[in-house]
C-alpha cells in the first residue's frame, strides 16, 4: 500500500501558493502509506469510514476545522533486524485531508476504531442540514 505520487502531482504539491494552513501542510508533509476511505452523507452528519488495518488508537490524530477534516497518523514496524523476504503490509506516516461543502460541528465528533475501521461521525452545523417546509392550501 505504498502512495505513488505522478510527477504531474508532486509539481502540483510543491507549487501551491501557501494561503491557508491545509494547503501550507499539503506543500510540505510526505505521504508513505495511501489509505482508503468511504464518506457517507447522512441527514444530520457525515459518517467517514478509513481501513487501518493494524493501528492502534495512539498513533491515529484527528482534526476538525471549520468544514475539512484532517486524519493523520503512523503505521510503526515492530521489529526493525528482521530481513524480510516480502514485505507488502504499510509502513510510515499517512494523512488524508477532507474538505465538505457545509461547516462541521467538531465538538460533537465520534470516533472508533474497530477491526482496523476508523469510523468517524462528524455532525453538520444546524443550518446547513436540510428543513421540510409543510405547504398549507386555503
Amino acid at each position: 500500500m505504498t502512495y505513488y505520487m505522478t510527477p504531474f502531482r508532486r509539481y502540483a504539491y510543491r507549487n501551491l501558493v501557501p494561503s491557508d494552513r491545509i494547503a501550507r501542510n499539503i506543500g510540505n508533509f510526505q505521504c508513505d502509506v495511501h489509505i482508503p476511505v468511504d464518506v457517507v452523507d447522512e441527514k444530520d452528519a457525515y459518517v467517514i469510514f478509513a481501513t487501518l488495518p493494524g493501528l492502534k488508537a495512539e498513533d491515529l490524530d484527528i482534526e476538525i476545522i471549520d468544514n475539512t477534516v484532517d486524519i493523520s497518523g503512523e503505521f510503526k514496524q515492530e521489529d526493525e533486524e528482521v530481513n524480510f523476504l516480502r514485505k507488502e503490509r504499510p509502513i510510515g506516516s499517512f494523512r488524508r485531508y477532507l474538505k465538505f461543502g457545509t461547516k462541521l460541528v467538531a465538538e460533537n465528533a465520534d470516533a472508533k476504531l474497530e477491526n482496523g475501521v476508523l469510523t468517524l461521525r462528524v455532525p453538520k452545523v444546524a443550518e446547513a442540514q436540510p428543513k421540510s417546509i409543510k405547504v398549507k392550501t386555503k
